[in-house]
């Protein structure tokens, strides 16, 4: 039974992976790290709220059509940068257009690294982030 397990979970893998159905590859991809607890994941989008308080903050995803807002925990570990260089909270205000690299947890998501982003692609969140009424 435990061999049956293995080559059906490798059947469904390389189909994930291979892009069966309509699925691109990104999409698959992005499935495969959604499904697979412990993968770094990145997001991009709006920030929503800025809780100082609790030390987190909620981004309004723009990768998909209903743009879950979703929470993500800032630890003394995490790093917030603008243009490769170190900001702090103070910089981080709603409405800014951020790329959040995290890892899936219960409750807020465990966050690596919180993007400021600027120039051309903050300006094409921000549209996408309108385009889905944000």
């Amino acid at each position: 039974m435990g061999t049956r397990a293995k080559v059906l979970g490798a059947v469904v893998l390389a189909a994930v992976l291979g892009g069966a159905g309509c699925a691109g590859t990104k999409e698959a991809a992005r499935d495969v790290e959604s499904a697979v607890p412990g993968l770094s994941q990145k997001e991009e989008g709006v920030v929503t709220n800025v809780d100082k308080d609790a030390h987190r903050i909620a981004v309004k995803s723009v990768s998909e059509p209903v743009g879950q807002e979703v929470w993500f925990a800032l630890t003394p570990d995490t790093k917030l940068e603008r243009d490769g260089q170190l900001v702090t909270w103070d910089d981080l205000d709603e409405g800014t257009p951020v790329r959040v690299s995290f890892e899936p947890a219960a409750g807020a998501e465990k966050t690596y690294k919180v993007e400021l982003l600027t120039g051309q692609r903050a300006e094409e969140v921000k549209q996408k982030a309108e385009l889905l009424g944000h």
